[in-house]
């Protein structure tokens, strides 16, 4: 039987009452008018035996008479009084002074009844005494179980936790390990989710001798509901997928937004980024999903990946045969999980020689600040051009570090920053 349990019991049962007096004709009246009120009663003659019951029993209420050898009523209360669960105390007394009520009161009785009392007048007082004591026994029940509750409530958050920390874990695991690419490229990324998991996944892998593969998948929120989708589409873009290996980019991303699921209906959506580079030819096929358009970082400036690089000669692009290149900007296709039956199409640019291709998620510039409002893509570009002769581990750091600045250390959504890079590492490293 609980404790919980064992309370309720407790509050149904007769109590049970304590009388101490040592006139025997007086103890006996009141054991046996409590009796016919269907408590429980022991009774003593003196406080010194009665003290020693209370010791190994616990009891709801004691009546005590105060005057009486060796050791008075009053001292028997202030003997009870330091108990951890003292009984409701009623005090029997001839006097009726202010300052003795005052005097029995202070010394740990909870209630008084003069002498000679009243029969009707003690089971008055027994009856009130006793309510306060079931009241007492109600409130322990509620904070019992309260506290059974906030119990069950901590196992529980201190398991969410846990699984929380180990799906980070894995998203983790999921981002690039190795910075080294092949024929001399690197990649550096710099992952800051808004909390314990993030909406936001990239990947940067090679797929033979001369090609690399890489994606920045962003779904709409973040948070477990937008983890857990972006964890779904991930599947769809493996490097274990064979569209790599044949350079179908379109499929990929086609076959990625008929899959797309808002199983609540919460008007999810993602943006992606998705590209193969030639580093061979330098060139860069792209499927641009609705994301916001890479930025290509050279020593003499940084600007957006538009149209302007486009490639003319389908034969230098790794697109599929099938592959349509059209001339648009990068920002011109629908995002995933808005139209099912939209199909997608790649374009190809060229990549100037030791440049730097940067992506990024909406989080780095959508921040605000409560008083100048939207970081915005011009203030990313303008940072990246002032610190684009740093590494790229100092770039990445610079740049997220603004952008916590800019938001006042408080992360409003996932930030993340993949940045590919075709050249030796620049060792200027003047400060800005």
């Amino acid at each position: 039987m609980s404790l919980t349990q064992n309370l309720r019991q407790q509050c149904t049962q007769q109590q049970t009452i304590v009388v101490v007096e040592d006139c025997d004709s007086e103890r006996l009246l009141l054991a046996n008018l409590l009796r016919s009120l269907n408590h429980k009663v022991s009774s003593f003659c003196n406080a010194k035996d009665a003290l020693n019951y209370l010791r190994t029993h616990q009891v709801d209420m004691l009546i005590t008479d105060w005057m009486m050898p060796n050791m008075s009523g009053i001292e028997l209360c202030k003997a009870i009084k330091s108990n951890n669960n003292p009984p409701y105390t009623i005090l029997l007394t001839g006097k009726n002074e202010n300052d003795s009520i005052i005097e029995g009161l202070n010394s740990g009785a909870d209630d008084f009844i003069s002498k000679p009392f009243h029969a009707g007048v003690l089971k008055v007082r027994v009856l009130a005494g006793l309510r306060i004591i079931q009241m007492q026994q109600q409130l322990t029940i509620h904070n019992q179980t309260l506290n059974l509750l906030l119990a069950k409530e901590q196992e529980y958050l201190k398991t969410l936790k846990q699984d929380l920390q180990s799906a980070a874990q894995l998203q983790q695991a999921l981002l690039p390990q190795n910075n080294q690419l092949n024929q001399g490229w690197r990649v550096n990324t710099t992952f800051k989710p808004a909390q314990e998991l993030a909406g936001d996944l990239f990947q940067c892998f090679e797929i033979d001798e001369h090609r690399i593969g890489f994606y920045l998948l962003d779904v709409s929120g973040h948070g477990t509901a937008a983890s857990m989708l972006s964890f779904t589409l991930a599947h769809y873009l493996s490097p274990n997928q064979n569209a790599w290996q044949t350079g179908d980019i379109c499929g990929l991303v086609n076959l990625l937004n008929q899959q797309f699921d808002d199983p609540q209906q919460a008007g999810r959506f993602a943006t992606l980024l998705i590209g193969i580079i030639n580093t061979k030819l330098n060139t860069v096929e792209l499927v641009n999903a609705g994301h916001p358009a890479p930025i290509v970082v050279t020593e003499q400036a940084a600007h957006f990946l538009d149209a302007n690089s486009l490639v003319n000669d389908e034969l230098n692009c790794s697109a599929a045969s099938n592959t349509e290149i059209r001339q648009h900007s990068a920002n011109n296709q629908l995002p995933i999980g808005l139209d099912p039956q939209y199909l997608y199409q790649s374009y190809c640019v060229n990549l100037p020689k030791q440049s730097q291709l940067l992506l990024y998620s909406d989080g780095i510039y959508e921040c605000r600040n409560s008083k100048f409002g939207c970081f915005g893509l011009q203030k990313l570009l303008k940072n990246i051009n002032e610190a684009r002769e740093l590494p790229a581990e100092q770039l990445l750091h610079f740049l997220s570090y603004s952008a916590d600045l800019w938001q006042e250390k408080q992360a409003q959504d996932d930030i993340s920053l993949m940045l590919i890079s075709s050249c030796p590492q620049p060792t200027n490293t003047r400060q800005h």
